[in-house]
């Protein structure tokens, strides 16, 4: 039996080593993730909070139980998002899964955007004169794209109403946002800020020149969904607290702190939200909440119910005779069924 005697003893005490090891690594972890936010996080009031818990969750039974960061990642990330869905850590790609992502064909939002028509995808002038403008992203502002923009504002510079339909709009650009707005806002307005924590500073986003007619009164109504998202979030919650238009839909998905990576090791990293956006009217955004309807409806029939909307409102105000009869046909064609149910005060 004396034969097994070392290796049993050093075989514990690789066990112990290792136990220990792992501990260490827990601690560190947590500590250096504890640094990064207090260094980076956009949210200073919220830091404290955030720092208080992770230092009982330290102490608790799930870190405890924990053997390594692989189990702890995911256990720390529900105590993190409960502060802050951004908020969150994982491993880094390592170099072998960086290579083969570098060799998979990829294209960029951006550029996807620039190669399908600039995101526009429906563009379209129903009876009773209301036009529709759907869009799936946010472009980058170039010659070519503000070119497009002023095409379709021109197609549609003569209609009565206009619906446009962001419920599959997953954001972008936000100088696309101010091109935009631009076309519907008559004097020089104040649309949004950004404060970034990185530098302490917040910018501006106003109103721009544009080329073309304005028009500053046309009614709008902006439908959105629970995947309408950052500069769409955007868009729609300007146009909401300016009075600006009517939004039809439900809550969208609540992305308004811009984030970004920060390693806190070799192996891991930190989806860190650094900045984020500051409404000039509410003092606030849309982070974690979404932006929320006025009327609040089923995505599916939110266009439907908004031309309908369109339509009876037009009919409030239209005086010439020729056009009332259109906006009268158009009411007769459609079957959708406004109730008091689907509207909701936000």
């Amino acid at each position: 039996m004396k034969y097994f005697v070392v290796p049993v003893m050093l075989l514990i005490q690789i066990i112990s080593t290792s136990a220990i090891a792992s501990a260490v690594d827990k601690h560190q972890l947590v500590n250096e993730l504890k640094k990064h936010i207090e260094e980076f996080y956009v949210l200073q009031q919220n830091i404290p909070a955030i720092m208080s818990h992770l230092t009982h969750f330290t102490q608790s039974e799930d870190f405890t139980k924990a053997k390594s960061a692989s189990e702890l990642l995911p256990i720390l990330n529900t105590r993190l998002q409960a502060f802050d869905k951004h908020l969150g850590v994982s491993y880094k790609p390592n170099t072998q899964d960086a290579m083969e992502a570098k060799k998979a064909p990829y294209e960029s939002w951006f550029t996807q955007l620039e190669r399908k028509n600039f995101g526009f995808n429906r563009i379209e002038i129903l009876p009773g004169n209301v036009g529709v403008m759907a869009f799936w992203g946010f472009a980058n502002v170039t010659q070519e794209s503000k070119r497009k923009v002023h095409a379709i504002m021109t197609l549609l510079s003569d209609v009565d109403s206009l619906i446009i339909d962001l419920r599959e709009n997953g954001g972008g650009d936000a100088a696309m946002v101010q091109q935009i707005s631009s076309y519907f806002l008559d004097k020089k307005t104040h649309l949004n800020s950004f404060y970034s924590r990185d530098t302490d500073q917040t910018s501006e986003y106003w109103t721009v020149a544009i080329e073309g007619k304005k028009r500053p009164s046309l009614p709008i109504y902006i439908l959105t969904s629970n995947a309408t998202f950052s500069a769409a979030e955007e868009f729609a919650y300007n146009f909401k607290h300016l009075g600006r238009a009517i939004i039809i839909g439900e809550s969208t998905k609540g992305g308004a702190n811009p984030w970004r990576f920060v390693d806190i090791g070799d192996d891991i990293r930190v989806a860190m939200p650094v900045a984020m956006a500051i409404n000039p009217i509410t003092n606030t955004n849309w982070e974690g909440k979404g932006v929320q309807p006025d009327h609040s409806i089923t995505a599916d029939k939110a266009l439907e119910y908004a031309y309908k909307k369109a339509l009876e409102q037009l009919a409030l105000t239209q005086k010439n005779p020729h056009e009332m009869s259109d906006i009268k046909s158009a009411l007769k064609q459609t079957s959708f069924k406004i109730t008091g149910e689907n509207d909701v005060s936000s």
